[in-house]
């Protein structure tokens, strides 16, 4: 049972910078961003490539620099597909998947392959208190940060721009301001946590590889809507529900794991989880749900 316990802390951790970006996008700006698998990938990919850059630097310092670089590579996703938005007047939706597009051929043309083995280089999250998961420390650490960070912009002004975005984009024109900003920023944010989760499952499992960003939007939602049924709000309850989304996520994952589910198979009983509890809402309150956090 405590094996199975820091597997499902370490899923988690590598995951809570990737929740938070979804929170931010899928429900503070209440957009279908789409973006944030390609920038789970790009993330992954720019630290991936800067790893054997590092070699000699001390472990803080590669550390920082990762983090860096795969934060840039998630948010030029962002700034692409916003700048997409702002510009070429498309949906969002369209926006994204156009940015989807994009950067799938770009990182390969970049990288020079669709798979980067990061087996033999330096790891820089290594800390060896738990043998069995070395980088958890590391993980626990800066996921705090990432939970500080988001927690921190929800209590600023701009935090607050965000959720007016979400619930009523018209009002910044009402007022004379210039939305745009408060989207493109959000959505920077949003996909540099996405391409940070990137990396750090990257160096976790040894590799990055084109096709590893599949599913995680739906990842995002089905933890959110998690979160959100499980949690019984007021507005301060809003940060905790993607937080016990990802718990809930990893410890359904691992239960069905446990009894010999074929995870191959986790898409669709993800797809199933959300649609469930979304009929069961509609039929209890007769409403649709239009957010997935705020």
């Amino acid at each position: 049972m405590i094996e199975i316990g820091l597997i499902i802390a370490e899923q988690v951790l590598l995951h809570v910078p990737l929740l938070l970006g979804g929170y931010i996008s899928f429900s503070l700006l209440r957009v279908p961003d789409l973006s944030l698998e390609s920038a789970y990938i790009s993330g992954a990919f720019c630290a991936s490539l800067m790893l054997p850059m590092l070699v000699g630097l001390p472990q803080g310092i590669a550390l920082l620099i990762l983090l860096l670089t795969s934060l840039v590579g998630g948010a030029l996703v962002g700034l692409t597909s916003s700048e997409l938005t702002r510009h070429a007047h498309l949906s969002h939706l369209l926006s994204s998947i156009i940015t989807v597009g994009i950067f799938f051929g770009l990182n390969q043309y970049i990288a020079g392959t669709t798979y980067i083995s990061l087996t033999g280089q330096l790891n820089p999250l290594i800390v060896n208190l738990i043998p069995r998961h070395p980088e958890l420390l590391l993980l626990g650490l800066i996921s705090l940060l990432v939970v500080c960070f988001v927690y921190g912009i929800r209590r600023t002004q701009l935090g607050y721009a965000l959720a007016v975005f979400g619930n009523n984009p018209a009002f910044f024109e009402h007022y004379g301001i210039n939305g745009n900003y408060v989207f493109i920023i959000g959505l920077v944010i949003s996909n540099a946590l996405a391409g940070l989760s990137g990396y750090l499952v990257a160096q976790t499992t040894g590799f990055s590889e084109i096709n590893m960003g599949i599913g995680k939007a739906l990842l995002c939602i089905t933890a959110l809507i998690l979160g959100k049924t499980i949690v019984r709000r007021g507005m301060s309850a809003s940060m905790l529900e993607p937080i016990v989304g990802c718990v809930s996520y990893f410890a359904l994952q691992q239960l069905l794991l446990k009894v010999g589910f074929n995870l191959k198979y986790f898409t669709t009983v993800q797809a199933l989880v959300v649609l469930t509890i979304l009929i069961l809402s509609y039929r209890k309150t007769h409403k649709k749900i239009d957010n997935l956090g705020v």
